[in-house]
C-alpha cells in the first residue's frame, strides 16, 4: 500500500477536546497546527489509491462537529519555487528552465499573474517535465485533487447560498454524472 501526503485546509478552530476526537476519528497519521478559524491538517496516509486516502481523510476529519474541509493540497497553481519543491530542484535551475536558458524550451506559459510572482498549472509543468526526463507524466495527482476541490468548493456554495439551491444542486449532479 502506498503512502500519499496531502494537506487538508478546515473550517473550525482546533482545541484540545478536537484534537483528541480527530484522533480518535482516525487521524492518527496527520499533524495539526491552526491560523485563526483555520485549522490544517498535513497528511501522510496508506491508501491503495491517492484518491482513497483523501476521501477517507476528510470523512474522518468531518466526523469531528465543527470541521468542514473545505480545500486540499498541494494546489493545481504553484509559484516557481514549489516547482523546485516539488521536482527535488533549486529555485536557480527552475528559473533557467523557465526563461529557457537551460532545457528543451517550451516550458508553460504561466497561468496567472495575480501576484507579483506568476502562478503555473502544476499538471503542465509536471508534463512539461515528464516530457523533458523521458518519462510517463504523474497526472492522478492532478486530476484527483482538482476534482475533490472542485467537489468541495461547489458544496461549500451549496452548504451556503439560499440563492438557486436547488438549480445549482440539479446542475451539479447533472455535471458530476457526466
Amino acid at each position: 500500500m502506498a503512502e500519499h501526503h496531502f494537506t487538508l485546509t478546515i473550517r473550525g478552530a482546533l482545541t484540545e477536546e478536537k484534537l483528541d476526537a480527530l484522533f480518535e476519528a482516525g487521524c492518527d497519521d496527520a499533524t495539526f497546527s491552526t491560523k485563526g478559524e483555520l485549522t490544517f491538517g498535513d497528511f501522510d496516509r496508506e491508501a491503495p489509491q491517492l484518491v482513497d486516502a483523501v476521501v477517507s481523510a476528510i470523512d474522518a476529519v468531518e466526523s469531528v462537529e465543527g470541521f468542514e474541509v473545505i480545500h486540499v493540497d498541494p494546489d493545481e497553481l504553484v509559484w516557481a519555487s514549489e516547482i523546485a519543491e516539488r521536482t527535488g530542484r533549486v529555485r536557480q535551475s527552475v528559473d533557467m528552465l523557465i526563461r529557457g536558458q537551460r532545457g528543451p524550451g517550451g516550458f508553460p506559459a504561466p497561468a496567472h499573474h495575480a501576484t507579483r510572482n506568476p502562478l503555473w498549472r502544476w499538471s503542465e509543468v509536471e508534463a512539461w517535465f515528464a516530457r523533458y526526463e523521458g518519462r510517463e507524466p504523474d497526472a492522478e495527482r492532478s486530476v484527483v485533487l482538482g476534482g475533490i476541490n472542485g467537489a468541495l468548493q461547489a458544496r461549500h456554495a451549496l452548504r451556503h447560498s439560499t440563492a438557486g439551491k436547488v438549480p445549482l444542486r440539479r446542475a451539479l449532479r447533472q455535471l458530476i454524472a457526466s
